[in-house]
């Protein structure tokens, strides 16, 4: 068999054809590409740059956001005064809070920095706890302090045991020399405090003294023992002395009191008048003078309100003592022989009648407070001879019980006698001549139907009885009035 000769090719042809080889090199230093590289660089650095920011901005926002739950946390610590307490509570809750709000961005370069942020913050955080509870501390033992030293003031007020009093008076320097020690304060403090406590306790002196029997002398004595004005100044004596014997003027000047005692308010007044400190100051002077004068005057008012209300209260009981009085007289207008009521038709009309005379003489008092005691007296007198007459003249079937709005009238008196009486006061008041003259008529039956009037609720602005008015009703019921 006859061989075909092949030719195999070192080389794809297409390949051959289209690469072509070259030993020419660009140096990226010179020409058209050293302009063209430094560009570049300035934009990756832009980018880069503008990256940063963009991070740093939404880190800034987080940690703001974050600040106002930590700053809560501290707040929430204000009034512990164990600041080891203070700081581990912050710690818990600071380190819970940040690992759960971190665990929710993704950005590793972002939660860095919000990282580093509140690191700085942190330390922040720590002093504001100490501060905090120092503050705490300090508010609490000063509370404490002072209730201590209410309670010992307190108790040297109401003691008169001298011996006791010093007890006070020492333990409740030594309270406050342990505070200032406790706190580390300056000297100038704890003499402050120390003056300010003597203040008190002088004070409290002048208000136990000032109204007692040598009061005066006492008040004198304890102001030198306490050192005169190095303790209180002449301002500050004045003030308390006349606050002190106010107090004991008010206690003995209650208006209505029956123990009060409004000239022994003045003999203090009298009294504080003349107090002169050892150095030689007076409390009559100035301001203080006219505090005094105006106390004066207080007193002199009060002593005038309190006599009328003790005339007043002396008035009702006689008054409400002559009202029994004839409320017995009804009930006896009532009674057998052997001051019995006779029967059940005497017991029904005394009840009415007692009942009756409370409700018309209340009402009476209600409109005319004013009136005198004998004015009160003379009416409690006539309506109680009005109601004696009315019940022992009237069958008890004929009476209901009473009541002020439905039995406005005495409807069992004479029809006669209350026209006879209206005629009497029409005449008076139209021509009193021609009444004078009129022998039918007198002032009794002029005065008779003003009682009436009255005692059925009818007054005039002036409080008398409205003759008309009542007449006027009386006439309307007698005309609707059952014939039978």
């Amino acid at each position: 068999m006859v061989k075909i000769p092949t030719y195999t090719a070192k080389t794809d042809v297409i390949d051959k054809t289209l690469s072509v080889e070259s030993n020419i090199k660009v140096n990226p230093n010179t020409g058209i590409a050293s302009s063209v590289l430094p560009s570049v660089k300035q934009i990756d650095e832009f980018f880069v740059k503008k990256r940063d920011l963009a991070e740093k901005i939404e880190a800034d926002k987080k940690i703001f956001e974050m600040k106002g739950e930590l700053d809560k946390y501290v707040v929430s610590e204000k009034e512990n005064i164990n600041e080891d307490n203070a700081i581990n509570n912050f710690k818990l809750k600071y380190n819970t809070y940040v690992k759960n709000q971190l665990s929710s961005i993704t950005n590793k370069r972002v939660k860095e920095k919000i990282t580093q942020g509140l690191d700085l913050e942190f330390g922040k955080y720590v002093y504001n706890l100490k501060k905090n509870s120092y503050a705490a501390l300090e508010a609490n033992a000063t509370e404490n302090i002072n209730n201590k030293i209410t309670s010992l003031s307190s108790k040297y007020a109401t003691t008169t045991d001298v011996k006791l009093k010093q007890i006070y008076k020492s333990e409740a320097e030594e309270n406050i020399k342990n505070f200032v020690k406790d706190f580390k304060l300056p000297k100038n403090v704890l003499e402050q405090k120390l003056k300010a406590l003597d203040k008190k306790f002088i004070s409290s002196d002048f208000q136990q003294f000032a109204g007692t029997p040598n009061g005066l002398e006492a008040i004198k004595f304890a102001d030198d023992a306490y050192g005169g004005e190095k303790t209180l100044s002449n301002l500050e004596f004045s003030n308390a002395v006349v606050e002190s014997y106010e107090t004991a003027i008010s206690e003995i000047t209650v208006v209505g009191d029956e123990n009060a005692d409004f000239d022994k308010a003045q003999a203090l007044i009298d009294e504080l008048k003349d107090i002169e400190r050892s150095n030689g100051f007076k409390i009559n002077f100035g301001e203080t003078a006219k505090k005094l004068d105006d106390l004066e005057q207080k007193i002199i008012t009060g002593k005038i309100q309190h006599e009328n209300r003790i005339d007043q209260v002396n008035q009702g009981r006689v008054l409400l003592d002559y009202s029994n009085d004839q409320k017995n007289i009804i009930r006896r207008s009532f009674t057998n022989d052997f001051g019995q009521l006779s029967g059940t038709e005497s017991t029904r009309k005394a009840l009415e009648a007692e009942n009756e005379f409370d409700v018309r003489f209340d009402k009476y008092l209600k409109l005319n407070s004013d009136a005198s005691l004998e004015e009160k007296q003379d009416y409690a007198r006539e309506i109680a001879l009005i109601l004696i007459n009315k019940y022992q003249d009237t069958n008890i079937e004929e009476l209901t019980t009473f009541n002020l709005e439905r039995n406005k009238f005495d409807l069992v008196s004479e029809k006669k006698e209350i026209i006879t009486n209206m005629k009497a006061f029409q005449l008076f008041t139209s021509d009193p001549k021609a009444f004078s003259d009129d022998v039918r008529f007198s002032i009794d039956n002029v005065n008779a139907i003003k009682t009436r009037a009255k005692l059925n609720g009818y007054v005039d602005e002036k409080g008398e009885g409205d003759v008309n008015a009542f007449f006027n009703r009386f006439i309307e019921i007698l005309n609707n009035r059952n014939p039978e």
